[in-house]
């Protein structure tokens, strides 16, 4: 018969291992919620810089809040209840609209982490619910949260500010601030870290343009965040871009769904033959996508950074096999954009030889000038 002892160490061992188990280590999750939550509000303040260094580009213009505001409504794909409570723990999100992220031109009362209720007197709704058609041949979940409640409210918002109406936010703690506003590139640019289609590439109107996620979270650095955000704002501020998007409209309802110059058509019924939905898919981005990596391009370069960072970006994505909608570049608009880039670049390198000629200038006329000055002061015998 067994040792008493021994089996009451057994046991113990055993219990030892399931409370183990029972308290797995979560760190992987921690980093994965930490990472994406930090590349979402690169992003979005991205966007924002981005709408006002472009505004002399853009066709359609508005006031540009210089803060970014996130919640769990903001998350396109529903998390278990287990994923969200560790979501909010780590990130600090929660129901409310949260300040995440804030220009220096921010009311210096206005914090990191503080709730906007209201906006211009208008309250910021809780998420909303939307119907994802394309999730029903992926096998995948049909509703995703939208907010588009939130983006009603703040477009007025902006609109109102254009019209010479200061923007006004209701913090959660009854406080009232005035925010100034700065003129930039109409509409809004945004992408979810967590969304039921993180390949797809969706715009609605003139207001509206989501950037697949896959691209988002695949971005590194600082100018990679601004060329999407840039790619993402011509679709909205270019005239061209708008004509084509009006002409699209005529097209068949299947390419109508969560596809690029498309409005989002909840709920549509009618699917294009592959070879249909191909045709139609080719003639919008040969007639668009193109202009829109060269505008990136070029609003990127204005904001001091590289202009070839789109085209890394891609190729990144290609050599890692990461499906991402419209922003992926074929092999003509990869050609397109690394040409686009060598010109900027001998654009570049000639205006910096132009400054430094008109400096060298400069200083030999203030040189000059100097000897100018000196000599008239000097005594005649001198001379």
């Amino acid at each position: 018969m067994a040792n008493p002892c021994v089996r009451w160490c057994v046991l113990s061992l055993l219990l030892a291992g399931f409370g183990a188990a029972a308290q797995y280590d979560r760190s992987f999750e921690r980093d994965l919620f930490k990472t994406r939550f930090e590349q979402e509000v690169k992003f979005r303040a991205a966007a924002i810089e981005v709408a006002w260094a472009a505004e002399a580009l853009c066709d359609a213009t508005t006031q540009v809040e210089p803060f970014v505001l996130l919640s769990v409504h903001a998350m396109r794909r529903r998390l278990d209840d287990r994923d969200m409570a560790l979501f909010r723990e780590v990130t600090g999100l929660d129901d409310k609209w949260r300040v995440v992220w804030a220009d220096e031109g921010a009311p210096e009362a206005l914090h990191l982490r503080d709730v906007v209720t209201h906006v211009n007197g208008r309250a910021l709704p809780s998420g909303g619910t939307r119907f994802e058609m394309g999730a029903l041949f992926r096998g995948g979940s049909v509703m995703s949260n939208d907010d588009g409640g939130f983006w009603d409210v703040l477009l007025k918002a902006r609109k109102e500010a254009a019209e010479g109406k200061p923007m006004q936010l209701m913090l959660g703690d009854g406080r009232k601030l005035e925010v100034e506003t700065q003129k930039g590139c109409a509409g809004s640019v945004t992408a979810s870290a967590w969304d039921n289609d993180p390949d797809t590439f969706w715009r609605s109107g003139t207001q509206r343009v989501k950037i697949p996620a896959n691209a988002m979270i695949e971005a590194r650095s600082h100018d990679e965040f601004r060329w999407l955000a840039a790619f993402g704002t011509y679709f909205q501020a270019s005239e061209g871009a708008i004509k084509a998007s009006r002409t699209s409209e005529g097209v068949s309802t299947g390419f109508m769904v969560g596809k690029i110059l498309a409005l989002a058509v909840p709920g549509a019924g009618m699917l294009l033959s592959a070879a249909e939905a191909q045709a139609e898919r080719a003639i919008a981005v040969d007639s668009i996508v193109g202009s829109a990596d060269l505008f990136a391009n070029e609003v990127v370069v204005a904001l001091g950074g590289d202009a070839a960072a789109g085209l890394r970006l891609t190729e990144r994505l290609m050599a890692r096999g990461i499906q991402v909608d419209a922003v992926m570049m074929d092999e003509l608009r990869r050609s397109n954009a690394a040409s686009h880039a060598e010109r900027i670049r001998a654009i570049q390198v000639a205006q910096a030889a132009a400054a430094e000629r008109e400096r060298e200038q400069a200083r030999t006329q203030e040189d000059a000038e100097r000897r100018r000055v000196l000599l008239q002061m000097l005594p005649p015998l001198l001379k």
